[in-house]
């Protein structure tokens, strides 16, 4: 398999949430190329299976990502080679990680099968998980390996995140005759009083937007909507945070939802991203440490579609690339961790077979 090829052609396939086709076709044409039987599922996944018998891992990715923003900011093209690395939007988040995958079953349909391997790479992880959660509803492996971008180490979750919306609502009125009732006031008092809100450790709170409808600079607005980022450990009282929120002052508190469709698929979503945790003593995870000759697994700093794969089985992470380059103009991939993140598959899925 010609490897950066694919990968550079995977690239050049903006695969935004909801766009996921031409990406996918590479992928299908990629796994089908390697005599693996290899299908979209109802929401537009791309599978493949590799072996028969139980136990199964599965090596888990996504196809969507975030858009490339103004080209000029990118110090090479789409797609392009240079430096030993592979550069564009996806490069480590995460296409750089499914190439790996993609030559690690190469690898593995070399070499005896102790188990059998499934390639999964979902549609929309940027905005909801929906590939992922309609995947787990039929997946029961053994364990999944995730391969979002951890610099090449073990990785066992991360923590939450959710958006929380406060609408304060008003009376639209010209602002030449507008009175003192005017929710952007309400807003101010409401910041003020964030501002001064104790948190413990296990939880972080941000404003980052508002909005204000209809949104006209010469009138007052109808609601004034503000933007929290809530970060949060899996002990995190989330619920008891937002009954505190909505004490603060005169808002509507609430955590948005979204319908989001892929294929035959229709999901209803909400703004809220769960925290995932494998234990430290988990018998896989020491058995993955154990094969890459690693000490301790990390966590991640964003979330991912771990929470929803590990309602049915363990979740580990590992994939190469710097996870800091994600979602910015420098993302790129080093073609050595490429290759090497392939090897460390190979390893860790039999790791994991022999664990079973």
């Amino acid at each position: 398999m010609d490897w950066v090829r694919l990968l550079s052609r995977l690239i050049q396939a903006e695969s935004l949430p909801g766009q996921e086709g031409e990406a996918a076709g590479l992928l299908l044409e990629a796994l089908r190329g390697m005599g693996l039987p290899a299908t979209l599922d109802e929401a537009g996944n791309v599978e493949a299976l590799l072996g028969e018998k139980e136990p199964e891992v599965v090596l888990a990715g996504h196809l969507d990502v975030v858009p490339v923003g103004d080209t000029s900011h990118w110090p090479y093209p789409q797609g392009a080679v240079a430096q030993e690395a592979l550069w564009g939007r996806g490069a480590v988040d995460m296409k750089g990680p499914l190439v790996a995958m993609l030559l690690a079953l190469e690898a593995l349909s070399q070499k005896p099968l102790k188990g059998r391997v499934r390639f999964l790479a979902t549609v929309q992880e940027e905005v909801g998980g929906l590939g992922s959660r309609h995947a787990a509803a039929r997946l029961a492996p053994l364990a999944f390996i995730l391969g979002e971008p951890s610099a090449l180490r073990l990785m066992r979750g991360h923590r939450g995140r959710a958006e929380v919306w406060a609408d304060f609502e008003g009376e639209e009125a010209h602002a030449a005759l507008s009175g003192p009732e005017n929710p952007l006031y309400d807003l101010g008092e409401y910041l003020l009083a964030l501002r001064d809100l104790p948190l413990p450790p296990s939880l972080k709170l941000t404003p980052t937007r508002v909005d204000t409808y209809p949104g006209a600079r010469n009138q007052t607005p109808g609601v004034v909507r503000l933007y929290l980022d809530v970060r949060y450990e899996p002990e995190a009282d989330l619920e008891g945070l937002l009954e505190r929120l909505k004490a603060l002052g005169d808002a509507s508190v609430y955590i948005p939802e979204e319908e989001r469709a892929s294929g035959e698929v229709r999901l209803l979503i909400p703004a809220l991203w769960p925290p995932y945790r494998l234990p430290e003593d988990h018998p896989l995870l020491l058995a993955a440490l154990k094969a890459l000759g690693q000490e301790k697994a990390g966590l991640w700093p964003f979330t991912t579609d771990a929470p929803y794969l590990g309602a049915k089985a363990p979740v580990l992470g590992y994939g190469p690339g710097d996870p800091a380059l994600a979602h910015t103009p420098r993302e790129h991939i080093p073609l050595r961790e490429v290759e090497r993140a392939a090897q460390d598959y190979v390893h860790l899925v039999e790791a994991l077979w022999n664990a079973a």
